[in-house]
């Protein structure tokens, strides 16, 4: 059950090195009692807001093996631009907000534990509506849960670090727009969409990275957002040599979102 217990790692004094070894251990304390994984396997990714994990799952749970996200503490912590996420954001009451908005400690620890609560909910929502993204398992006041994308042996790597033959690049591109086009289906936008952040696992794209993702219907930045998730795709292709015209795709999603004719 999310946040039912755990070690909340948000505001706690830790070095960086301390911080991993007390992630790795909170992750036991929570997932590894609720008899989901029985280890930890080792750090995959040290991002913006996060250490990923590979963790060794529990023989019932019918998987080898998951991932585990674990935001950052505030103090270490580092997305850029978070006023441009957070704009037209619900967050219910207006004491909540003000906190969040003034970053007292209060609020600092309401922030970290509202991010991770976006992420959960939007790969929730985005799988459910078939969405290419890892399925969410489970979350814990610090973590999240989700599916291990790629071989048993190996994570799959970032769309910018493979090379595709031109059939593959066309069919990536096109599977990811739409996903674009799904996530907008469902009134989101990734906002922070590039290939550094689409898995790509012998021939499918997965979209990681999900906190960020703004309301459609209520960011004020929502249409500049779209446009840059398309532009940014687009642009990690031309390098594969092909050519498509981003913001004609950007304005016809966008004309066809706002009129209601998404198909």
């Amino acid at each position: 059950m999310p946040g039912k217990h755990g070690t909340d790692l948000s505001q706690a004094g830790f070095t960086r090195g301390q911080l991993a070894l007390a992630e790795q251990s909170a992750l036991m304390q929570t997932f590894g009692a609720d008899g989901l994984i029985t280890e930890v396997l080792g750090v995959i990714g040290d991002g913006k807001e996060a250490t990923v994990y590979a963790v060794r799952t529990a023989p019932h749970t019918g998987v080898e093996r998951a991932i585990a996200k674990v935001y950052r503490a505030q103090r270490f912590r580092a997305f850029a631009n978070s006023e441009l996420y957070d704009a037209g954001q619900n967050r219910g009451d207006a004491r909540s907000n003000r906190a969040m908005r003034n970053k007292t400690r209060k609020g600092r620890l309401m922030a970290h534990h509202d991010w991770i609560g976006r992420e959960w909910e939007n790969l929730c929502l985005l799988f459910d509506a078939g969405a290419d993204v890892p399925e969410p398992y489970e979350r814990s006041a610090d973590a999240i849960l989700m599916e291990h994308i790629g071989t048993p042996d190996a994570v799959a790597p970032l769309l910018q670090h493979v090379r595709l033959s031109a059939e593959e690049a066309e069919a990536a591109l096109n599977a990811l727009l739409q996903n674009i086009e799904r996530f907008l289906r469902c009134d989101l936008i990734h906002g922070d969409l590039s290939a550094y952040n689409v898995l790509f696992d012998r021939g499918r794209v997965c979209v990681i990275d999900l906190p960020q993702a703004v309301d459609a219907r209520t960011s004020p930045h929502a249409r500049r957002l779209l446009f840059r998730d398309v532009k940014n795709i687009c642009r990690g292709f031309a390098r594969m040599k092909l050519d498509v015209d981003a913001e004609r795709i950007a304005t016809d999603l966008w004309q066809r979102y706002t009129r209601g004719n998404l198909s």
